[in-house]
């Protein structure tokens, strides 16, 4: 994080800045832009890869099938999701009519956003990051756990090997997590995730974590 964000002098400005984006193809093909919500001093701070159809349609995010399953989790631990901060790698959705051109929306899917659009989309994840100043990142899914692993100069790995496990990087805790989107046809997945998510409530419990 050497880069300087302080440009940005509140989340407002960011969200005003993505609902206003033109810097990549996605701004072509979405409906609305998903800057993300929650409290701007958020001690936790989820981040997914992109919008899908849903979130798409309603400007939120995590407010489809997937994100049900987040809200399940949160609530395990005893959280509310009022209090975290929500939001993606891109704020735009990635999907396949945005690289094909291809309008059929019953054949439209999700796909993993490009590197250009990934490059165009952060400095806003990155000016939000600073501004809200968690205590932990919770990375969900491969692409939002090697990018945000990378940006700290910790070295990513496939989400299989390193979910679960709390990284230190300065003073943020980050802990890669499968994506909820994952763990919605398969419940093994679904109780590694309850695991991972009972880590996050211990580390929440520490007593440095609680200096806010």
């Amino acid at each position: 994080m050497a880069e300087d964000y302080s440009n940005f002098v509140d989340l407002q400005e960011i969200s005003d800045q993505v609902q206003n984006c033109r810097k990549c193809p996605l701004s072509e093909t979405r409906k609305r832009a998903v800057p993300g919500e929650g409290p701007h001093d958020a001690k936790v701070m989820f981040i997914g890869e992109g919008p899908g159809r849903q979130e798409d349609l309603e400007g939120k995010p995590f407010v489809g099938r997937a994100g049900a399953l987040l809200d399940e989790f949160l609530r395990s631990i005893g959280l509310d999701r009022k209090f975290v901060y929500i939001t993606n790698i891109v704020k735009c959705r990635p999907s396949t009519r945005s690289l094909t051109g291809f309008s059929d929306q019953e054949a439209e899917k999700d796909r993993k956003p490009t590197g250009e659009e990934i490059a165009s989309c952060t400095p806003y994840l990155k000016g939000q990051i600073k501004l809200i100043d968690p205590k932990i990142i919770c990375t969900l899914g491969d692409t939002a756990s090697r990018f945000i692993l990378e940006t700290y100069g910790l070295k990513p790995g496939i989400i299989s090997r390193i979910h679960g496990r709390t990284y230190s990087a300065n003073d943020v805790k980050i802990i890669p997590m499968y994506h909820p989107a994952a763990a919605l046809y398969t419940a093994d997945l679904k109780e590694l995730m309850k695991k991972d998510f009972s880590k996050l409530a211990a580390l929440l419990a520490q007593r440095t974590l609680n200096s806010r």
